[in-house]
């Protein structure tokens, strides 16, 4: 049996040892130095990685817009970081954003180091913060699978916290 080539084949993170939480520095669609905080211990943000020309990013656009609908609470944020504006056109983005970006402009960062911290490859990839690391990350195949992923994470995250808790007495 002839087994395939796969030296061009690129590892997925898996958390392991858990990289810390950075703060993504970027620009906005106008060309504006951004820096969106999410290095903030109790507060949970979604990093969508995506791009414009990603056929397979078209559902999570919306996303910033509804944070329920990827299973997370309304006061956590989920942030699109796009490549850089080398690689991005921001009337494209803005498109693809839609009419919310003008209610939340913050939801979107062009940043190509972003890509390089959180070791992201290629799109539509997510990492799930808690505010001071990462608590998951993967391929972001469906709306359905990433919220999925989501709630298994911070039921995970609570899990540890009450067992540290319990253990403290």
């Amino acid at each position: 049996m002839v087994r395939p080539e796969l030296s061009h084949v690129v590892a997925i993170p898996t958390g392991n040892p858990r990289l810390p939480a950075y703060d993504v520095e970027g620009w906005d669609l106008w060309g504006r130095d951004r820096t969106v905080r999410v290095a903030s211990p109790g507060s949970w943000t979604l990093l969508l990685f995506l791009g414009s020309h990603c056929d397979g990013c078209q559902p999570f656009w919306a996303l910033p817009l509804s944070p329920s609908a990827c299973g997370l609470e309304p006061m956590d944020a989920v942030v699109v970081v796009t490549r850089g504006p080398r690689r991005e056109r921001a009337d494209v983005l803005a498109a693809l954003m839609g009419e919310g970006l003008a209610e939340m402009p913050h939801a979107l960062v062009l940043s190509d180091s972003a890509w390089l911290r959180y070791r992201v490859h290629g799109a539509p990839f997510f990492v799930l913060l808690d505010g001071a690391c990462v608590v998951s990350e993967g391929v972001a195949w469906s709306v359905e699978q990433l919220a999925s992923d989501v709630v298994r994470a911070r039921r995970r995250q609570r899990g540890q916290a009450d067992g540290a808790h319990r253990a403290r007495r």
